[in-house]
């Protein structure tokens, strides 16, 4: 039961991160300034959409009760919000 309640909530964060990625490719978030890098477009967008993907993956796990198949997509979940951190790590303001 909790691991449904826990699932569902996965779901919903990375549907939200992943909708924030794509209605910011060209406006600034945080320290970050795709409007002005299209090489950070891109990669905001296959984040977001990448994301997108996970969450739809997380809802099927989420519904068929499979754990082993929930671990997967939990781990797909992990290296991929862990790959688009690297990414965007590479654009952070250099300090002068």
């Amino acid at each position: 039961m909790v691991i449904n309640i826990l699932m569902i909530l996965y779901v919903l964060l990375t549907f939200f991160i992943g909708w924030f990625f794509l209605t910011h490719t060209h406006r600034p978030f945080l320290v970050f300034h795709p409007e002005e890098n299209p090489n950070l477009s891109g990669i905001v967008k296959f984040g977001g959409w990448s994301l997108i993907v996970v969450g739809v993956i997380a809802a099927v796990a989420t519904i068929m009760q499979n754990d082993v198949f929930i671990s997967m997509t939990l781990l797909i979940g992990v290296l991929d919000i862990l790959a688009i951190q690297l990414m965007l790590v590479h654009f952070f303001p250099k300090i002068k």
